[in-house]
């Protein structure tokens, strides 16, 4: 995803309206705590969480950039707009 959806212009303007958080578990120190406490079983995981920090929605598997916009959209709406991605 980093190098189809992450650097597509259209991805990253939309990106800008939010807060997006990128955890690998390999090299991230939080990564295995964070993995756990969200019940990730499975890459790429996009999980939105509201401004409390409680999950709202969740994204399994890839999407091409449109297709994640797409999606990602109506969550944010729904969530007020506030949202972070692992």
């Amino acid at each position: 995803m980093t190098r189809e959806v992450y650097s597509d212009q259209k991805f990253i303007e939309f990106s800008r309206r939010q807060v997006f958080v990128r955890v690998f578990t390999d090299t991230d120190s939080q990564g295995d705590r964070l993995v756990n406490k969200f019940n990730v079983d499975g890459y790429p995981t996009i999980i939105i969480l509201d401004s409390s920090g409680e999950e709202v929605d969740r994204i399994m598997g890839f999407r091409s950039a449109p297709d994640l916009i797409e999606e990602l959209e109506p969550v944010f709406e729904r969530s007020g707009g506030k949202g972070y991605k692992i």
